[in-house]
């Protein structure tokens, strides 16, 4: 009876003797309990959720009775609460209110026949394990389509408040509901109005009076004894009767409801297909209900769901609902979450909240039938508000320009086109801006570092060199690789003769990528470049080797992937550096070259430089600078100074930060007449008040460039003028390849010194 992870084999005797009895003594109060409290919030709620979708109240209760008890009995969430929800009651309102009039059936009848549709459609999913295809549909869709929901339902319930009539063909355009509404405002039944408004003013204060009222049956308890005790569902209609439960179909004492749709019975092929979009789309909109709060809900409990289980599990419901007088239903938010809230322990929780609902049937609807279609209307608009979750909608906005499209593009579609194309809509644009990104492979350039590693810099902007690497990551299927050829040989310039390929991050490799890699080798091929290709793992060698590229390259430009981070790449470097060697001497052999020009014999930064030097994003806050420097002065001489040198994302140098300026930012926040005073611990506290600032506003930016053939003259010169003790040396593309500090210019001018002073002292020169 417990759920769990591991399911132990089936053995009838230890459910009898060991589960049944545990659940009895240790589970079935608290579930008993979370189930009550879920039916006392729900019932009004189901209720409410039929004449969402243009049925009378009890149709509602029926669903919150059968769905829920079949997809907690087949399902896999121990607190999943399933039944009628509002978005699913206004798609179904969408697809069937024009039905009846079109083909002269019952909207009952037309209704579980798409119910049924449904649920094979949700059984479809789940036996073909399509759980994670959810995953594929953002939460701008549903956040859009909630919020566009929510105003198609308020807007359709203002007529239940005014107390008039409006038919059920106009309910599909939120523009034709809104006017003809505002058409019949000369006919508004003040009585309906009182008791709509009033309830709904007590749903929102009743909570923040005390939590523990529930608010939706007290108000509506209150508006069903005050219609009953003024008479006013016994007055003429023309004198503003306001209508009951009663007056739309009463609920009567039984649970027989039993029922073989019609339409099984006597198939209609034109209905079917008719109806044949919008089963899917209500199917896709039941399990995005179903998996979302199902998953929230677990991320709490810590429990593990199964989604192709429970997508199921929503199938089955919707399909044994369609022969028990339900509507289509989902996973519901509202009641989930209560239920995991009132401390349910079981999916056993969820059978007690439809036990319940029965209960109230039996018991109580002599009194249901009394309840006023307005205070029902007015619950309904508390709930459509609720829908419009405004931290969700920021958070969208926040997200950027595709969430925002996708948002108002859902959103709008609800309220311009029927819901069932809102869906879709929303799906598509979900899809398209998914493909879009993932329709482009990522290519950045790895640039080597003078002491070890690599400088990862953005495509196309490092600076000219014999080899180019260039690191490809992402998706390489047919859509992403579109004049991908083209694109890599924008990183060639006239000194490049090898081009790296490291493809360790590569997906989804197929026959089309293979096809534009073999076009980008074909090309170099005319261009004298050779290319070598790294980071080869398992799927994609069978690629290569199924498509020829393999063979073509050449085992030795073809170095696979390795557990031990840029392995494979090194060697790809000290293959591409011997290739160049090899063009080189070839090139001198020949001719084709000018011999290399002798070596100054003056000092320059060349024979200065230590390669060895901190480099830092400039991006980064004086704690990290700090810690940063803190750890390599614990293992650097004392004699030597760290410093940092800043670079921007392209690796070029950005600036220059010392110890002494990290010190001085930091001692800004302590006062010297304070000093005596403070300990350790508060003197920690008062130098962290600045560790959040930026280090590119304290950093000094304003540095002189260094190159190797810089001359020692220079070098000094600029040292004193610009107060510099460490001058960082770069390449042609303005990266830092090395440094030279005071300490290393202190030792050139004492070789020099030394040098100079050797001369010969003769015996005349001897003071006498």
């Amino acid at each position: 009876m417990t759920d769990s992870n591991i399911e132990a084999p089936f053995d009838p005797r230890r459910i009898l003797t060991e589960d049944i009895p545990l659940y009895l003594r240790g589970n079935l109060r608290q579930d008993a309990i979370a189930g009550l409290t879920v039916a006392v919030m729900g019932v009004p709620q189901a209720m409410a959720y039929a004449l969402i979708a243009g049925l009378p109240p009890v149709y509602g209760l029926y669903t919150a009775i059968v769905c829920c008890t079949v997809a907690a009995l087949s399902g896999s969430s121990s607190h999943l609460v399933t039944g009628p929800t509002n978005a699913l009651c206004m798609v179904i309102l969408s697809l069937t209110a024009h039905l009846p009039q079109k083909y002269g059936l019952s909207l009952l009848e037309c209704i579980l026949l798409l119910t049924l549709m449904t649920g094979l459609i949700q059984i479809a999913f789940g036996m073909l394990r399509m759980g994670g295809i959810i995953r594929y549909v953002s939460n701008s869709v549903v956040v859009g389509f909630t919020a566009g929901a929510g105003i198609l339902i308020a807007a359709n319930q203002l007529k239940n408040i005014m107390g008039v009539d409006i038919p059920r063909e106009h309910a599909e355009r939120f523009h034709e509901v809104l006017i003809k509404t505002l058409e019949k405002i000369p006919e508004v039944n003040p009585y309906s109005l009182a008791i709509g408004l009033g309830t709904a003013l007590l749903v929102l204060l009743l909570p923040k009076i005390s939590r523990k009222i529930p608010a939706a049956l007290t108000a509506i308890g209150a508006a069903t004894l005050l219609v009953y005790l003024t008479g006013w569902h016994d007055i003429p209609l023309e004198e503003w009767q306001v209508r009951v439960v009663r007056d739309i179909e009463p609920i009567s004492r039984s649970l027989n409801i039993a029922h073989l749709p019609q339409l099984i019975r006597h198939p209609h092929y034109e209905l079917t297909r008719e109806l044949g979009a919008g089963a899917v789309a209500l199917a896709i909109l039941g399990l995005i209900e179903a998996a979302s709060i199902a998953r929230a809900v677990a991320a709490k409990s810590g429990q593990r769901l199964d989604f192709n289980r429970e997508f199921t599990a929503q199938g089955i419901s919707n399909v044994a609902g369609a022969f028990f007088s339900n509507f289509a239903g989902s996973g519901s938010f509202t009641r989930t979450a209560v239920n995991y809230q009132a401390g349910a322990r079981t999916r056993m929780a969820a059978i007690f909240s439809a036990a319940w609902t029965a209960l109230t049937i039996l018991l109580f609807s002599p009194v249901a039938n009394f309840i006023p279609i307005a205070s029902l209307a007015g619950m309904l608009i508390v709930i459509a508000y609720s829908m419009i979750e405004k931290h969700r909608l920021a958070l969208a906005w926040r997200s950027g320009m595709n969430s925002r499209i996708v948002l108002f593009g859902t959103l709008l579609s609800t309220l311009i086109f029927p819901l069932e194309y809102a869906i879709f809509i929303g799906v598509f644009l979900s899809i398209f801006f998914l493909l879009k990104i993932t329709g482009r492979t990522d290519l950045t350039q790895l640039v080597p570092r003078t002491d070890s590693g690599f400088d990862e810099v953005p495509f196309n902007r490092a600076a000219p060199a014999p080899i180019v690497t260039v690191n490809m990551e992402g998706d390489l299927y047919f859509a992403a690789v579109e004049d991908l050829d083209y694109e890599l040989q924008r990183a060639l310039t006239p000194v490049t003769r090898v081009v790296v390929l490291r493809m360790k991050r590569l997906r989804a490799v197929g026959s089309t990528a293979m096809a534009i890699l073999e076009h980008f080798w074909a090309l170099l091929q005319q261009r004298n470049i050779a290319l070598v290709v790294c980071g080869i793992e398992e799927e994609l060698v069978k690629v290569m080797t199924r498509s020829g590229l393999r063979r073509r390259l050449g085992e030795q430009n073809i170095f696979y992937a390795d557990n031990k981070l840029f392995q494979s790449t090194e060697l790809a470097m000290a293959r591409a550096m011997s290739i160049v060697e090899m063009e080189r001497r070839r090139d001198e052999k020949t001719g084709q070259i000018a011999q290399a020009v002798t070596a100054v014999a003056e000092t320059t930064a060349r024979h200065l430089m230590t390669r060895h030097c901190i480099r830092f994003g400039h991006q980064h806050q004086l704690r990290e600078a700090v810690w940063l420097l803190a750890e390599m002065a614990r293992r650097t001489p004392a004699m030597e100074t760290p410093s940092l040198f800043l670079q921007n994302k392209e690796g070029r140098l950005a600036g220059k930060l010392s110890v002494w300026r990290l010190v001085e930012e930091m001692a800004r926040s302590l006062n010297l007449s304070e000093m005596k005073n403070l300990t350790d611990p508060e003197i920690g506290t008062r130098l962290r008040q600045n560790f959040q600032k930026p280090i590119d506003r304290i950093a000094r930016t304003d540095l002189p460039e260094f190159k190797l053939e810089t001359p020692l003259a220079q070098l000094l010169r600029s040292s004193v003028k610009n107060d510099l003790r460490v001058l960082p040396v770069c390449d042609d593309g303005r990266r830092v390849i090395g440094l030279i500090s005071e300490h290393d210019l202190l030792r050139a001018i004492g070789k020099i010194l030394e040098q100079t002073s050797r001369i010969a002292v003769t015996p005349t020169d001897r003071p006498q």
